[in-house]
């Protein structure tokens, strides 16, 4: 065999060998983390994370966030949760939003990160964003019918709470508003992968 060839099959069995250990050590840290065996989950993801793996980075993003293992250090989640984020992980994407909207930090930006969540798939992005249009703020005008299709979406086949709170938004809502809202509901289609430099088509099709 051509000592070319050799060199090429040998390279790939070690990207192959590569890639398999870096997929256990993952699983490894997610286990861990599960069983709340930080420490290990900490050791394994940190490496992962640095070489650019989205869900080690939300692992350590939600470890720092949380205070799971390590000191709380908002700075360092928001870092990992961010980097995670821009590679279109859906529930990093929500742990930025919410971090930013629910103490009002800076709603513009929790939104953002909501809608790309939500626009994925992701029911809990899905009922902070409805909620947000239903209540209506200063910063977001109230709208009743991306209100009830974001709830919509997130009380389908969901728990008994995502429901009372659609039903509870649809108390201060018209016919007519629900009946608009149910309809971008139906036509909805989840964007997977949604990252902030994609261009997502825009679901405000209520005006």
């Amino acid at each position: 065999m051509p000592s070319w060839r050799r060199f090429s099959l040998c390279f790939s069995a070690m990207q192959l060998l590569v890639g398999l250990s870096a997929g256990a050590d993952l699983n490894t840290a997610q286990r861990a983390y599960k069983q709340k065996d930080y420490a290990t989950a900490l050791m394994e993801s940190t490496p992962l994370a640095e070489q650019g793996n989205a869900n080690a980075q939300l692992l350590l993003g939600r470890m720092f966030l949380m205070g799971e293992g390590v000191l709380k250090d908002p700075d360092r989640a928001i870092k990992w949760l961010r980097a995670s984020a821009n590679q279109g992980n859906a529930e990093a994407q929500f742990f930025i939003g919410s971090y930013y909207l629910l103490p009002r930090r800076d709603i513009a930006e929790g939104l953002k990160w909501l809608r790309l969540s939500a626009e994925q798939g992701n029911q809990d992005a899905q009922l902070l964003l409805g909620r947000a249009y239903a209540d209506g703020s200063p910063e977001v005008p109230r709208d009743p019918v991306q209100g009830e299709m974001w709830l919509r979406l997130a009380a389908k086949d969901n728990l008994p709470f995502y429901e009372s709170q659609l039903a509870a938004a649809e108390r201060g809502m018209n016919p007519e508003e629900i009946d608009k809202g149910k309809a971008l509901a139906t036509a909805w289609k989840p964007k997977p992968g949604l990252k902030p430099d994609d261009k997502a088509p825009s679901s405000d099709k209520s005006r």
